[in-house]
């Protein structure tokens, strides 16, 4: 995976990350998961940048523009979510305020720095090598003070400012569900689903559904636990899918042939009924 990361490709990194999202289902252990595997990823690549020569300077801003923020914003993520659970209040109504607390702090964020969000934003480059490379001296006295304390070898001036940026656009979609959800539930409790719908289909093509809706991250931003998902299926449509899906999501798997049955005769039916509707 380093290696990969090195060679300027976050592939690898987001595969193990999704493994890592898939396994736990708690949001804060998996949260704590992500956590330790970021920084063990954060460990080696300091090793490896405090001897490493970038053959470009093209290389260099590509590094420290795309592929370290992306990872270190991963983690600030991760760490907020943290920071939230941990203090979120009992009452309902009180947790909305927590998470509104939350959103004007990240407004002052944005205030604060407009005008290099402006930048990323608009896709500009002119500053990049003032930004995103690592040229000893080049902004003396425009720098931040707390530039002084971090090593030059492993960032430059903007490198976590950037990735600051796109956590806090991650934690602010998170949050603005979280609260939609909240608002939701004040007037129809999870208990409270109202269907007179029933699933008539086998209870495996639910639960092969309810895989790729999750798999897909659908809910909320990838962030649903999928005993959640199911719970809600399980509501809407009055079944009970029993208590180990993952046990019949290893009988999907093990399939021989055909493993998503259902979800290729659904895309049969939608294709069949937009072809004679276009006749």
């Amino acid at each position: 995976m380093i290696a990969s990361i090195k060679n300027n490709s976050l592939v690898d990194f987001e595969y193990e990350l999704s493994l890592i999202l898939n396994t736990y289902s708690n949001e804060v252990e998996k949260a704590k998961k992500i956590i330790i595997f970021i920084e063990d990823t954060l460990k080696q690549l300091t090793n490896w940048l405090k001897n490493h020569v970038f053959e470009t300077i093209q290389e260099e801003i590509k590094f420290f523009k795309e592929i370290k923020p992306n990872i270190v914003a991963k983690l600030i993520f991760y760490k907020e979510i943290i920071s939230l659970v941990a203090t979120l209040p009992l009452d309902k109504k009180k947790r909305v305020k927590h998470f509104e607390k939350k959103i004007a702090i990240i407004n002052q964020f944005h205030r604060k720095n407009r005008e290099f969000i402006k930048y990323i934003k608009s896709q500009s480059t002119h500053f990049d090598e003032l930004y995103f490379s690592r040229k000893q001296y080049k902004d003396l006295f425009f720098n931040d003070c707390s530039v002084i304390i971090q090593d030059a070898k492993l960032c430059t001036s903007h490198d976590y400012l950037l990735a600051e940026v796109i956590a806090f656009e991650l934690l602010t979609l998170h949050i603005e569900n979280r609260i939609d959800n909240l608002n939701q539930s004040c007037t129809i409790t999870n208990n409270q689903i109202q269907s007179n719908l029933h699933w008539t289909a086998k209870k495996i093509d639910l639960i092969e559904l309810i895989y790729a809706l999750y798999e897909s991250k659908v809910f909320d931003n990838g962030q649903a636990d999928i005993k959640e998902i199911t719970n809600v299926f399980e509501k809407a449509f009055q079944i009970d899918l029993g208590d180990n899906i993952t046990r019949s999501f290893i009988d999907i798997k093990n399939r021989k042939t055909d493993q998503t049955r259902f979800l290729n005769q659904l895309q049969v039916a939608l294709e069949t009924k937009i072809e004679n509707d276009l006749k």
